[in-house]
């Protein structure tokens, strides 16, 4: 007999795919909703619109470098991320990054996938679980 999963608990998710040059290509409602940028706004910018200032000039080097070689450290990896919101605020998000290539291993972008935080999250530690109320 298979089990179940329980039921997701019901937060917000937001997803951000960037092609090869950084430029965002899709952007959805959770992405609205968590960060405040409409996705009219977000398709066709630079991934500078949520990596924060002082964070742009090692997000670029990384992303750089695995567009060009095609090895990405970070792929899979969760962590909280501080992001640049639409009010100009920097919050912390718990995500993941995935490095996107196509069926000859060639580099095609990558995927941000956040979640709603929970309170408590410290920059780049460990993604918190979701309380036990919320589920």
């Amino acid at each position: 007999m298979a089990t179940r999963r329980s039921e997701p608990p019901t937060t917000v998710t937001g997803v951000v795919l960037a092609d090869t040059s950084g430029c965002i290509t899709s952007w959805d409602r959770g992405a609205e909703q968590l960060f405040g940028h409409r996705a009219a706004d977000a398709v066709g910018a630079t991934l500078d619109l949520i990596v924060p200032p002082d964070h742009r000039e090692a997000h670029w080097a990384g992303f750089r470098r695995a567009m060009a070689t095609g090895a990405c450290r970070l792929d899979r990896a969760t962590t909280n991320l501080p992001v640049l919101c639409a009010d100009g605020d920097v919050r912390l998000f718990p995500g993941r990054f995935v490095f996107l290539a196509d069926a000859r291993d060639v580099p095609a972008g990558a995927m941000a996938i956040y979640a709603e935080p929970v309170g408590g999250e410290e920059a780049w530690g460990a993604v918190l679980p979701v309380p036990e109320d919320v589920v």
